[in-house]
């Protein structure tokens, strides 16, 4: 059971409060920017020499227009990555909530009522362990979110933000029910819980007061899990042109293509970036490392977490050298 008491300690763990700070700061500067700036992203199309001649065009390397330079279109990409940080987390936040409620529903549902079919529904959800989730979503997603140069769009943002939202949370609700399924399955054969039966104890007393203290905890560890595949989910869709909200395609030349996201979260960037790889590798550099301490935050949170709520299982360096010594 998770107590206040272990609450003040896991923001007394160090890898815990620094994932969560960065986290914390991450977002606040995107809210700020939003309400005191209005979102507007600052744009250098052109540079010029002191006597007012253009020097240079869109894109620029971060020495050219410091800190990370500039899009192709020449929007600031420090300012896109904090303005788009409360969409990409938010977005992975909200779908890995519902995906872990439903799951968890659907998980406790089966094995306290259906377990006897569990064997049959897990070799068929199995399967889905070797499809690519980002190919499903590619399949159900291009032609609501993709809207081609020149074409007129079908769809409201709501509108593809909502089903982007369906999409995104029930490609995983088989294999994560799956999961929590088993872990229930397992809970269920301790020793403790079959003398709660044999006493009499209900399904309901079971669950209110062995089961649902023994899952909170994993499932708070499920859910930053989850968080971390929508982000790496929403990265593949991002080398697809598939954007949170709808994507649209704006021709910069004859040869050139933007994709640009409708609500600035950092997927699109990746796309774009990856496309200019070759000679504008920073477009896609910068965009893939905020990621990267995105994911590692939330790693190190996880990993604050099994320490505090799940002690039994992983030990500290104290708890290693107290055991060598007995």
């Amino acid at each position: 059971m998770i107590t206040g008491i272990m609450i003040k300690r896991l923001f007394k763990h160090p890898l815990f409060l620094s994932g969560f700070i960065f986290l914390f700061l991450l977002l606040a500067s995107s809210i700020m920017h939003t309400v005191f700036f209005q979102g507007k992203i600052p744009a250098t199309d052109f540079l010029r020499n002191s006597e007012g001649s253009i020097t240079a065009a869109a894109p620029f390397n971060p020495l050219e227009v410091p800190p990370l330079g500039t899009d192709e279109v020449g929007r600031h990409i420090f300012v896109l990555l904090i303005q788009g940080a409360k969409y990409t987390i938010g977005i992975s936040i909200l779908v890995a909530g519902l995906r872990v409620m439903i799951s968890a529903i659907i998980g406790l549902f089966f094995e306290n009522y259906f377990s006897k079919l569990n064997r049959y529904i897990s070799g068929l959800v199995n399967g889905f362990y070797f499809i690519p989730a980002a190919l499903i979503c590619y399949i159900l997603l291009v032609d609501v979110l993709f809207t081609p140069h020149g074409e007129v769009d079908g769809y409201s943002i709501l509108q593809k933000m909502i089903f982007q939202f369906f999409v995104l949370t029930i490609v995983a609700i088989p294999t994560l029910s799956l999961l929590i399924g088993n872990q229930l399955n397992h809970f269920y054969k301790h020793e403790f819980i079959t003398s709660a039966k044999t006493l009499g104890g209900s399904k309901l007393h079971i669950l209110h007061k062995h089961v649902l203290p023994y899952m909170i905890p994993l499932l708070l560890i499920q859910f930053i899990q989850e968080i971390i595949k929508v982000l790496i989910l929403l990265i593949h869709l991002g080398f697809f042109h598939l954007l949170f909200g709808g994507t649209i395609e704006q021709q910069l030349d004859d040869t050139q293509d933007a994709y640009i996201s409708v609500s600035s979260e950092w997927s699109g960037m990746v796309g774009n970036g990856f496309n200019h790889l070759s000679g504008w590798s920073w477009m896609f550099f910068s965009v893939v490392i905020s990621f990267t301490f995105v994911i590692l935050a939330l790693k190190l949170m996880t990993k604050g977490i099994e320490d505090v709520f799940l002690e039994d299982r992983f030990m500290t360096g104290k708890t290693i050298k107290q055991h060598k010594r007995i």
